[in-house]
């Protein structure tokens, strides 16, 4: 099974209109869950009409504990099997239920436990997302002052078959269900921005298992990018997750690494 988390944070009309980012009549085995972290009774009237398990309990937590929740969820109300997967994916997405079938059937047969895809910024996949970047670490600031972004991009036109990358947005992943519990879910010290990046840090750092990109798999991301704006609670959001981030990864992650190493 493979099991679709959503979470909308006023996202109904988006949503409704997407039709569930295209999954609204995924066939087996695509199971859509949806956590509206601000209730709406127009989405969950959607959603009881079409399939789609609906949840509006616990609003108001952060990106990564929405989303642990929804796991959480997902175990309680059905269980997971082993080879079960779990796709983290925004309200802002749109893909088809064979994109994301034969994504984890390519994980399989590749023994992946976490990817992503190739997402774009319009529906014609003209104007690529840079969704695929690698690790901030402590000259990322410096950086910043050249390029106008903490972290590096990969130049996806060069990427024309799957290859490990750094970190991808969480905008977009897939999980072996077994590897996300593994990992604990995402950190849930991160309350928005930089979760993504500490949880394929640690899958990669603590259990060898980086993350798989697969160019040839394509979907729409039409996102907000709200952290550019310097005045909003956002861009306070941001810089405060890339300085936790920072900390965890030089002394916290290292520390665990070094002791899994001796042993």
């Amino acid at each position: 099974m493979i099991h679709v988390a959503i979470i909308s944070h006023g996202h109904e009309d988006l949503l409704i209109s997407s039709q569930l980012g295209g999954l609204q009549n995924a066939p087996q085995p695509v199971r859509v869950w949806v956590k509206d972290n601000k209730p709406s009774a127009k989405l969950k009237a959607y959603c009881q009409q079409h399939g789609v398990t609906y949840t509006d309990k616990c609003p108001g937590l952060g990106f990564g504990e929405n989303n642990n929740y929804l796991f959480d969820h997902v175990k309680q109300e059905q269980g997971f099997q082993s080879g079960d997967a779990f796709v983290v994916m925004n309200p802002d997405i749109t893909i088809a239920a064979e994109t994301i079938s034969t994504l984890i059937a390519q994980m399989r047969q590749d023994h992946v436990l976490l990817a992503s895809i190739n997402l774009f910024r319009d529906p014609e996949h003209e104007n690529p997302d840079l969704n695929i970047r690698r690790f901030p670490d402590i000259c990322s600031a410096f950086r910043m002052l050249l390029s106008r972004s903490l972290t590096q991009t990969y130049d996806k036109r060069q990427i024309t078959s799957a290859c490990e990358v750094d970190w991808a947005s969480g905008a977009l992943l897939a999980f072996d269900a077994e590897h996300y519990a593994r990992l604990g879910g995402f950190d849930t010290h991160y309350f928005m921005y930089f979760e993504d990046v500490d949880l394929c840090y640690r899958s990669k750092k603590l259990f060898n298992s980086g993350v798989r990109y697969y160019p040839q798999f394509k979907a729409t991301h039409l996102a907000a990018r709200q952290s550019r704006n310097l005045f909003s609670p956002h861009a306070s959001w941001f810089i405060q997750s890339f300085l936790t981030f920072l900390t965890r990864r030089y002394f916290v992650y290292s520390r665990h690494a070094a002791r899994a190493a001796i042993r």
